[in-house]
């Protein structure tokens, strides 16, 4: 049986600057993803997307409900038992710092090993595999300062290949792209979840969540799933235009 990745029952939030008790971002959540599959979160602005990638991931603790990977809470896991089951991808930004494009992807191997581990040889083979799968292998040398956004975040991709976790969880891997490095970026994602990995992905463009997602999760501005299922099943003009609170024209325009 292929890995499983659960919320159960998942209520999360923030506390305000002044420790009461903030505002609840998201609210009964139940949804799955297995190896091989695709799930991705759609939903307006403030619906709570990046913060059920956290709560995924055990970089936050839900206040009600629980992460469980391949039957075990995420919670209880040591940092190292999670960096083997699930890899990181939050919304790409310009770095200052002039890596080098196989320096920055060798730095997915420091999760397991941390960073004062010497490098093995079983790292510099993770690193050249994940260079290859991201066709990045003729820019291994490149400082990553000169690369092009849709570059640059194949490099991020290629990072989380070369940890070698199970579950990829990335937030908005589209943005700022422009439609063909948008298209690149998702195709070798897709690559990737044939090849045994499972992904959750929040995306704004819901033509390549039609395209490359097998399931979609549509999450309301109040944090709560109003419909989750196949693309067909989820993005209708009713659920969007209730989503999105746009005419039934204009939702067809985000579609079609």
């Amino acid at each position: 049986m292929s890995g499983l990745l659960e919320l159960r029952g998942v209520s999360a939030g923030y506390d305000n600057k002044r420790g009461s008790s903030g505002r609840l971002v998201l609210s009964d959540i139940d949804l799955s993803v297995r190896e091989g599959e695709i799930l991705a979160l759609a939903g307006p602005n403030g619906s709570g997307k990046t913060t059920l990638l956290k709560i995924a991931g055990g970089l936050l603790n839900p206040i009600e409900g629980s992460v469980v990977i391949n039957g075990r809470e995420i919670g209880r896991l040591k940092k190292r038992e999670r960096a083997a089951l699930t890899a990181f991808l939050f919304q790409v930004r310009d770095s200052p710092w002039p890596f080098t494009v196989r320096e920055t992807v060798a730095q997915g191997c420091f999760a397991r090993r941390g960073w004062l581990g010497a490098e093995t040889r079983g790292d510099r083979d993770k690193v050249a595999t994940a260079l290859e799968k991201a066709k990045l292998t003729a820019l291994a040398d490149r400082p990553i300062t000169e690369l092009s956004g849709g570059e640059l975040q194949r490099v991020y991709i290629a990072r989380c290949i070369a940890q070698g976790a199970a579950f990829l969880l990335l937030d908005e891997p589209e943005n700022n792209l422009d439609p063909k490095y948008s298209y690149v970026v998702l195709t070798l994602l897709s690559e990737l979840v044939r090849e045994g990995k499972g992904a959750i992905v929040s995306l704004h463009d819901l033509r390549l969540a039609s395209r490359f997602a097998h399931r979609i999760a549509l999450l309301s501005p109040s944090g709560k799933i109003v419909s989750m299922g196949s693309p067909a099943e989820v993005l209708t003009e009713e659920n969007l235009s209730r989503v999105f609170d746009l005419s039934a024209e204009l939702v067809r325009s985000l579609i079609l």
